[in-house]
């Protein structure tokens, strides 16, 4: 990938109905495309898993949708209101040079931010 040999073939392109009518377009990668994803990952979770919250869910190793769910069931008997909100467009919106920015992030991390960069 750093040598710039790698590049992702195209997604296979499934179409889903919709129970309200109408199509959802999925894209499914290939094992190619697959493995390269679970080598990225490899290669940068050490250093930033330990950098989210506890209370962050998703995509995270040991830690579920049920966990998420066990602790919200815990604090809704221990509190008396809820707050709820939906950031739309969130990562879409970050800007990318507080990432190279950061210092915590080892240069395994900030190689991937740049093969992210780099166009195919």
């Amino acid at each position: 990938m750093v040598a710039g040999a790698y590049f992702p073939p195209p997604v296979r392109v499934v179409s889903i109905p919709k129970k309200t009518g109408g199509e959802r377009v999925l894209g499914v990668p290939t094992v190619s495309d697959r493995i390269a994803q679970m080598v990225v990952k490899q290669m940068i979770e050490p250093d930033l898993e330990p950098l989210f919250l506890p209370d962050s869910y998703g995509y995270r190793p040991m830690k579920s949708a049920l966990d998420a769910v066990g602790v919200t069931r815990q604090r809704c008997w221990k509190y008396d209101w809820v707050l709820e909100f939906d950031i739309k467009g969130l990562f879409d919106n970050l800007p990318h040079d507080l990432f190279h920015r950061n210092p915590i992030l080892s240069s395994n991390a900030r190689c991937v931010i740049a093969l992210d960069e780099k166009p195919f």
